[in-house]
């Protein structure tokens, strides 16, 4: 359970984020959703403190804050919005994950570590058995942007985190790679209990795959709690400026956001 109380962060430039308190809860995914501009990546470079903040992070109850740097990389595992195309095997990329479990004279990934990184190559939809050989050959730059995604996934699995902190995983994908990364980072957070933080766009994926959300605006929460109780018109008219038409969808009777057109 990750546990956030009066976080606070600044840039120099003089945007702010003020006061944000809220928790997720195990096992399920919490999606922040809000304008541009309102915050959402910031926060979780905060929960990293890659940028400087103020307030209390924890996760289990442990200050994430007063972590060393190996052990908050156990803790919590980020995938970011571009992954690079880079010659580099994937498989190689995947283990890079295992660096906090390093031993400090370990030159090399050890065997086990290999393993792992196949199985969470499995796991996330991008090797078949032990014995794949496109698994092990495969490059980032041959794969599409979102094979990366999930790449990226299976290297955040990697570390073992009891947080997994995504910054827009569905940016710049077409809608098949979308659903298909999140059924993934769905399937991941149901099968583990890891808890899942979320920056996503598209507020009717955040409806279809979120259990929770925090709503920011102007860097301030303007709502948090179950999806449903977020996604309502009054407040989300208020929040982006313009106006909208809240239904259902058709098949799963989830919240479905359109603007006024």
């Amino acid at each position: 359970m990750l546990q956030l109380e009066h976080v606070s962060a600044a840039y120099p430039s003089g945007f702010k984020l003020q006061d944000i308190c809220f928790e997720t809860t195990e096992g399920r995914i919490t999606g922040i959703i809000g304008p541009n501009g309102s915050g959402k990546s910031t926060l979780l470079k905060a929960i990293c403190r890659d940028v400087p903040a103020q307030g209390s992070v924890k996760v289990q109850g442990k200050d994430l804050w007063r972590m060393s740097v190996a052990e908050r990389a156990r803790t919590v595992a980020i995938v970011p919005q571009n992954i690079e195309k880079l010659p580099v095997p994937v498989l190689e990329f995947v283990m890079m994950g295992r660096t906090p479990f390093k031993k400090w004279h370990q030159l090399s990934y050890s065997e086990a570590d290999r393993a792992l990184a196949l199985e969470k190559l499995r796991q996330v939809g991008l090797a078949g058995d032990a014995k794949d050989e496109n698994a092990l050959k495969r490059t980032l730059d041959q794969l599409s942007g979102g094979e990366r995604q999930l790449a990226a996934i299976a290297r955040a699995l990697c570390q073992e985190p009891q947080l997994l902190l995504l910054d827009e995983p569905t940016a710049n994908l077409d809608l098949a790679h979308q659903v298909s990364v999140l059924q993934v980072v769905a399937k991941v957070v149901s099968e583990t209990s890891t808890d899942a933080l979320l920056v996503i766009h598209d507020i009717n994926l955040a409806s279809a795959f979120c259990h929770n959300l925090l709503c920011l605006s102007c860097g301030k929460m303007a709502a948090a709690g179950e999806t449903d109780s977020v996604l309502a018109r009054d407040l989300l008219e208020k929040v982006y400026g313009t106006g909208l038409c809240i239904g259902q969808h058709p098949l799963n009777g989830r919240p479905l956001v359109l603007p006024q057109i």
